[in-house]
């Protein structure tokens, strides 16, 4: 009798599960199931023994009052330090009077918030700061939220990604967090494509990320959140901003990434930023499993973000780019007029 072989057997698994394709049989030949080498973990008291980058950071907003506008409610998200990755001094704000620096109640994430009663046709908010991002290997300090072992609305915990957990052989707590984060980080990566074509990318929805299988850094974390959690994993979601190479510059876009808990410390993955190089540098692919370069800033933690005030829109799905709302009503905001962030190295 004829017996399948085992990678047989691993790809029919990718089949059922759907977004099967060709990048599917590349699983089997990936140099992503060999072990990833990395840094020493550095502890969070030191540091400055870990490549870091220095610059001032500034995040403007304009945010328009439709006409007859009575009660203008403003919220800007606000960088906070992260012990051992990021650390923020010299903080400036620039805002209306009357504004207040606030927390979401479940993430503990900044923000400003103005309440500006007969606003005029265009409100500006900024601030600026001093931040030091280092490399971060997993030595980042972060307490272990319930939340990041809970469904969120666009990532339930069964279905799909209970499936994929048991196919992915994930869900065997006796096997080491590592090497379960590992055959994860790799499924995504090997599974799904950067590709802001297709309807619905950039929601950070999982079921799409599932079935379409395509999309940019939130679908692809999002797709690594719900098996990571499915399988008993804690998983972290950041949001932040790129900065590029050169010295200085301007973005208007957002970058997200991940974090996972091996039972001691949060260890990183940016799967997106991976598949970008995967073709042309797979061993650079490799240490974005937990590792993460310095040319970042990250903003906030967490999705269904609760606003604080509360928003009458209800909790954010992410929280990098300014909200407001007149009269209760979600002001539409757009990156290419309404936001803009400016870097430059010290």
């Amino acid at each position: 009798m004829h017996r399948s072989s085992p990678r047989f057997l691993v790809l029919a698994a990718l089949v059922l599960a759907g977004c099967a394709s060709p990048e599917a049989s590349r699983a089997l030949k990936s140099p992503a199931s060999s072990a990833t080498t990395r840094p020493g973990r550095l502890p969070a008291s030191r540091p400055e023994a870990n490549p870091s980058r220095t610059f001032r950071f500034r995040y403007t907003a304009k945010i328009p009052a439709p006409a007859g506008t009575k009660t203008l409610a403003i919220w800007v998200p606000l960088a906070s330090d992260e012990p051992g990755v990021q650390q923020i001094s010299d903080l400036k704000i620039q805002a209306p009077a009357g504004y207040r620096v606030t927390r979401d109640p479940d993430f503990g994430n900044r923000m400003i918030y103005c309440n500006i009663e007969d606003p005029p046709a265009l409100t500006q908010i900024a601030w600026t700061a001093r931040v030091v991002r280092f490399q971060d290997h997993g030595q980042g300090v972060a307490p272990v939220n319930p939340r990041f072992l809970s469904p969120n609305r666009l990532i339930p915990l069964d279905g799909k990604a209970k499936q994929r957990a048991e196919q992915l052989g994930v869900l065997d707590t006796t096997t080491p967090i590592h090497t379960r984060a590992k055959r994860i980080y790799d499924d995504v990566l090997t599974n799904m494509a950067y590709d802001k074509t297709q309807a619905g990318w950039g929601n950070g929805d999982f079921e799409y990320a599932m079935t379409v299988c395509k999309g940019n850094c939130t679908d692809f974390h999002s797709r690594f959140i719900g098996v990571g959690r499915a399988a008993g994993i804690p998983v972290r979601f950041t949001m932040g901003i790129p900065l590029k190479a050169k010295p200085q510059g301007s973005v208007n876009g957002y970058h997200c990434w991940a974090h996972y808990y091996d039972g001691a410390h949060w260890d990183p993955v940016d799967i997106s930023e991976a598949d970008k190089v995967a073709a042309t540098d797979p061993q650079k692919a490799q240490w974005f499993f937990r590792n993460l370069d310095e040319n970042r800033i990250s903003i906030s933690h967490g999705r269904d973000i609760v606003l604080n005030p509360p928003a009458h829109g209800g909790p954010r799905n992410y929280f990098a780019f300014p909200y407001a709302e007149a009269d209760n009503k979600p002001v539409p905001l757009n990156k290419n007029e309404h936001w803009r962030f400016f870097y430059e190295d010290l």
